[in-house]
C-alpha cells in the first residue's frame, strides 16, 4: 500500500510571472502526478472485502468494549478470561436423571450411583470398577460398599 504524495505544486505556478519557464505545465509534471495517484488507488485495500496484508494497525478499544468494533490483540490479551482450572472449581450440580452434555459435579454422580440386586435399588457410597488386567485382577468387575 502507498500513499500519494503530491510532487508538483502547480498553485504555486499561477504566482510566477508571465513567460517564466517554471510556469509552464509540462505534461510530464501532470503525467507522473497521474502515476502516482494510480499507484497509491491501485494499492489501498477496497472497502468491501478488504485482504489486509503487511500488519495492520487498529486503534484498541476501550475495555470492556461490547461492539462490532474490531478488536486487536492488544483488547484480547487485557480482557482474556483465563480457562485454565485451579484449585476447586465447582458448578452446579444437575438434577437427578439428567442426561445432557453439561458438567456433572462428584455430587451428581454421587446420587446417581445405583446398583439394582434382586429387583431392589441400592445407592452405594463407593462403587469400584477393577480395569488392573495387568496384575491380573479380574478385569471388568464392579463391586460398591454402602
Amino acid at each position: 500500500m502507498s500513499n500519494y504524495t503530491k510532487s508538483t505544486n502547480f498553485a504555486v505556478k499561477d504566482g510566477l510571472s508571465a513567460g517564466t519557464a517554471a510556469k509552464r505545465v509540462r505534461g510530464t509534471e501532470i503525467d507522473d502526478e497521474y502515476n502516482a495517484i494510480a499507484v497509491a488507488v491501485a494499492t489501498k485495500a477496497n472497502t468491501n472485502n478488504a485482504a489486509l496484508t503487511g500488519t495492520p494497525t487498529a486503534p484498541t478499544p476501550a475495555t470492556a468494549t461490547n461492539s462490532t468494533q474490531l478488536a486487536t490483540t492488544a483488547y484480547v490479551q487485557a480482557n482474556k478470561v483465563n480457562t485454565a482450572l485451579t484449585g476447586v472449581p465447582t458448578a452446579p450440580t444437575a438434577t437427578a436423571g439428567t442426561s445432557t452434555t453439561q458438567i456433572a459435579t462428584t455430587a451428581f454422580a454421587s446420587s446417581a450411583a445405583s446398583v439394582i440386586l434382586d429387583g431392589t435399588a441400592v445407592t452405594g457410597s463407593k462403587i469400584y470398577v477393577d480395569t488392573d488386567a495387568a496384575t491380573g485382577g479380574n478385569n471388568g468387575d464392579i463391586w460398591f460398599e454402602y
